[in-house]
């Protein structure tokens, strides 16, 4: 009985740990799907300039450790500035959540000339 206890306990726990850290990080362009253990996603892009071809992309992320700790730049400016870029084309964001939310990396990609 004692060791059903513990597990509902541990089986609980990871359960109030499924959404932490990510509420802060969601895009309002972007929709993921996200599993308990490992996701690993590309989504949300947004068109810019339809007739444009872009030759640079650059990137920005942030991260959370454990819905603790959270750092970072993912802005679409910051993506931009790391490729060098005057004018925007498209961006798209990537995802990725390990553990219920233990880390989480959220990347802005901005593509453009």
């Amino acid at each position: 009985m004692k060791k059903i206890l513990v597990l509902f306990g541990i089986g609980l726990y990871a359960l109030t740990l499924t959404g932490c850290g990510i509420g802060s990080l969601n895009q309002p362009s972007a929709s993921f799907a996200l599993a308990g253990i490992y996701s690993d996603v590309k989504g949300g892009t947004q068109v810019l300039d339809n007739g444009a071809t872009p030759t640079k992309t650059g990137k920005s992320c942030s991260n959370q450790i454990l819905g603790i700790v959270a750092k970072g730049d993912n802005t679409v400016e910051a993506a931009m500035a790391d490729g060098g870029m005057n004018k925007l084309v498209y961006v798209t964001y990537e995802l990725k959540h390990i553990v219920w939310g233990v880390y989480t990396q959220l990347c802005t990609v901005a593509r453009g000339n």
